[in-house]
């Protein structure tokens, strides 16, 4: 499937996660709510499937880059 698709499709569940769990945790911690992010974004896109491992790399790669987009914006309310 094309990388640009696949982040298109996970796009909604990663932001979504992304901003429930720091609204919940708060700054610090990342690699644990990176963790709990990925988990969300699973479960919210399984529909009776796996997530693909090549997908679960790309959905690594787009937390990453929507957790800096929202920091470095301070989006999130805190951030560099």
């Amino acid at each position: 499937m094309n990388l640009v698709f696949v982040m298109m499709k996970y796009l909604p569940y990663v932001i979504n996660a992304v901003t429930a769990i720091e609204a919940t945790l708060g700054p610090g911690n990342g690699a644990s709510k990176k963790t709990l992010v990925l988990n969300a974004v699973q479960a919210a896109a399984k529909s009776g499937e796996s997530v693909p491992d090549a997908h679960v790399q790309a959905i690594s790669t787009l937390i990453d880059s929507t957790v800096a987009t929202l920091n470095t914006t301070k989006l999130l309310g805190f951030g560099k």
